[in-house]
């Protein structure tokens, strides 16, 4: 069983206008709502693929009842803490040109006994855990090294941790038992406190973060596809041209391709492909969160990883 946890899930709203010019009444065309967060996103693709993920995280107000409410129509197991205060919404906001602009609102607070509740419930969800997901930002309240708890608790229990966040939460958890990070290039020169020029680049400061307790650091490279690196080899993804609709999403689609890979015992590569045959399906639709299996199955057959030997 996969458990995906959000602790700070939104109701995402997408708008596509024509332009997008400030200070002008604009009108849009189209608009779709969605129970969102990074998590929720990566239990959605988890869905589609055929696995039903546990969710969990904390949810508030007539915002987080939409949230529960849109997660039980599709299926997925719904473990989240209600909180006082208001779960948050966040803007997608796409223009003719394919370009996006989010606005994203800081969320509610969590207090003390909010989170001693979920510990206590996590404790019991992580018996029938093989792969815990953790993804996005932590709300107001959580310590800032939240992450890094969640990460010795699977270390002790014999987990299988995937981190995708970035900045000071991904910096303090590092030192802690994690199975995979997922940073894209500017959240490894962030992290590396670098700049990455290139391919190169990335794998040297990839080999550095193998001195802490991380197994794979995969970068995200854009339409370069993908660099994994561990204790023993470098894979290189490579991937085919698509359209491009909306990326929004795709990073959070591609975790669940890798998760859903390796709960099935996939090879390395294959775990891999599947990641990006996600995450490139999300780009080519205009929907978050959203794969199509056709495209899926289409695109793994035409994305290569190659291995080499660490020097």
């Amino acid at each position: 069983m996969i458990t995906v946890i959000t602790f700070n899930p939104s109701i995402d709203t997408l708008y596509k206008l024509e332009s997008f010019e400030i200070g002008k009444v604009q009108r849009a065309g189209d608009v779709k709502k969605s129970a969102g967060g990074k998590g929720i996103n990566v239990a959605r693709v988890l869905n589609q693929l055929g696995h039903n993920p546990i969710c969990m995280g904390f949810v508030g107000g007539y915002n987080g009842l939409y949230i529960k409410d849109e997660i039980k129509k599709i299926g997925l197991r719904d473990e989240f803490i209600k909180i006082d205060g208001e779960t948050r919404v966040c803007l997608n906001i796409i223009d003719k040109n394919k370009v996006s602009t989010e606005i994203l609102e800081s969320g509610p607070t969590v207090e003390e006994n909010d989170m001693i509740k979920f510990e206590r419930h996590l404790e019991n969800i992580l018996e029938e855990t093989k792969i815990l997901v953790a993804s996005g930002s932590l709300p107001k309240g959580l310590p800032i090294d939240y992450y890094g708890l969640l990460g010795e608790i699977c270390r002790i229990k014999n987990i299988k941790f995937i981190l995708d966040t970035s900045g000071k939460y991904l910096e303090s958890a590092i030192n802690s038992h994690i199975y995979m990070i997922k940073p894209n290039i500017d959240e490894l020169e962030a992290l590396c406190k670098c700049n990455i020029n290139n391919k190169e680049d990335a794998i040297k400061e990839a080999y550095k973060l193998l001195r802490y307790n991380i197994e794979n650091i995969c970068i995200s490279m854009g339409k370069d596809g993908m660099i994994l690196v561990n204790k023993d080899s470098i894979y290189e993804v490579k991937i085919p041209s698509i359209k491009i609709e909306n990326t929004v999403g795709s990073g959070d689609s591609s975790i669940a391709g890798f998760a859903y890979g390796l709960l099935n015992d996939y090879s390395l590569k294959d775990c891999l492909r599947l990641s990006n045959a996600c995450g490139m399906s999300n780009a080519m639709n205009i929907k978050t969160g959203f794969i199509d299996v056709n495209e899926v199955e289409k695109l793994f057959k035409e994305i290569e990883v190659l291995e080499y030997s660490r020097i």
